[in-house]
């Protein structure tokens, strides 16, 4: 047993090793886009020249300024946290510096998803799932841009982590007391409150969760809601702290809301539900055919598919949905879905194929059309947003 995790941790010791090395050498942008980026970078050096005392003028700059609307907000004041804190660890602030916290973020998204895999599921499924998520091609772009997209992911992946954790803790100790229970939440509400101060989005995501949750206990208690209710709140608290005012948050989040119907995302990100299945299929085929491979696969075998894959269903589709009916769909706003749609495909792969010489085959093939598809839409094809029309003429789906 001790040869045998020890193995299984050279494994995994490895697949980090491959999933940094691939993610290092990509993070290599010279031309940042002068929208989205542009705005963070600018975020990012008010702070590392002003300190976090300019963030109230950077909220009040923001309200005042029209043009800035259109783009990312101060209520994302984690990302921008973070990115400001990496620029004065680096004595610098570029847009490299910024893409580096996304490679970093990369990094520990391979790893999370290797922790929930171990915490649903088994080791070597959870192997499978991080092997298979080091050469997501969306992953590797996103990881390579000063964009909030990827540390978004990897905060997102950090709340479902430490969620299994703290409810694997009170199974294993029922007796544990509310003060003890409190404490081991604690992770738990911190880096849910940061996925809220990375994304907005992330308000849409929490509903689904909080259900992930509920079907793991099956109980609702007060404490549960308190629970709940703390890292909304908390985000909310920690802007206003920022901003040294209430109010202001109502003004940027009015403001952020009224400009989804702009015309790039009214163009370019509309459509039905199930473009978010054409995109995913148009980036990375493999693992989306053996995702809804193991939909099927789990759906035909209701009684007999274990309660942990039933549950990763409803957590991943329900995230898929309700983006599905927004009215803007993008692959970037879904990027959390990913590395569980590659856990699904996982369970899929090692409960079909019994030889674990016949998965590492199938990882590697997938491996080797992932970073084919990679190069041909992210760097031949200088993708920046992965929406349908980009993402289907950089693979030349259609005309020029």
């Amino acid at each position: 047993m001790d040869s045998e995790n020890h193995n299984r941790a050279l494994a995994l010791a490895a697949v980090l090793a491959i999933a940094a090395g691939i993610r290092f050498y990509l993070n290599n942008i010279v031309q940042y886009s002068p929208a989205d980026e542009s705005t963070y970078l600018d975020f990012a050096k008010t702070l590392f020249s002003g300190g976090v005392s300019q963030y109230a003028d950077l909220v009040q700059t923001f309200l005042n300024d029209r043009d800035m609307w259109l783009f990312p907000s101060p209520l994302r004041w984690s990302w921008i946290g973070a990115t400001s804190i990496f620029c004065s660890l680096a004595g610098h602030c570029t847009f490299r510096d910024l893409a580096m916290v996304s490679t970093l973020a990369g990094i520990a998204s391979v790893g999370l998803t290797w922790w929930i895999g171990r915490e649903l599921f088994d080791s070597p499924t959870a192997l499978a799932a991080a092997a298979l998520a080091a050469t997501s091609p969306l992953q590797l772009a996103l990881g390579r841009r000063a964009l909030a997209d990827e540390f978004f992911c990897m905060l997102v992946l950090a709340s479902i982590a430490t969620l299994l954790r703290y409810l694997d803790k009170l199974r294993a100790c029922p007796t544990l007391s509310y003060a003890g229970q409190a404490l081991q939440l604690v992770p738990w509400v911190i880096v849910t409150t940061l996925a809220f101060g990375a994304k907005e989005q992330f308000l849409l995501i929490y509903p689904i969760i909080l259900l992930f949750w509920w079907l793991r206990t099956r109980t609702m208690n007060w404490r549960m809601l308190i629970a709940a209710a703390l890292p909304p709140f908390l985000y909310f608290a920690v802007f206003c702290l920022l901003a040294h005012d209430v109010t202001s948050f109502f003004k940027v989040a009015h403001l952020t809301t009224s400009t989804i119907g702009a015309e790039y995302p009214e163009q370019y990100q509309n459509g039905p539900p199930q473009r978010l299945i054409i995109d995913l299929m148009a980036v990375a085929p493999v693992v989306t055919l053996a995702m809804i491979a193991a939909c099927g696969w789990v759906a035909a075998r209701a009684r007999e598919a274990t309660r942990n894959q039933r549950h990763l269903l409803v957590l991943l589709g329900g995230i898929l949905v309700v983006h599905g009916l927004l009215s803007s769909k993008n692959l970037r706003y879904i990027v959390p879905v990913e590395p569980l749609a590659r856990l699904l495909a996982a369970t899929f792969l090692c409960g079909t194929v019994r030889d674990r010489r016949w998965v590492a085959v199938a990882i590697v093939i997938n491996a080797v059309i992932e970073l084919l598809l990679f190069r041909a839409i992210f760097i031949a094809g200088n993708v920046y947003d992965p929406v349908t029309d980009d993402l289907l003429r950089a693979l030349k789906m259609l005309p020029r």
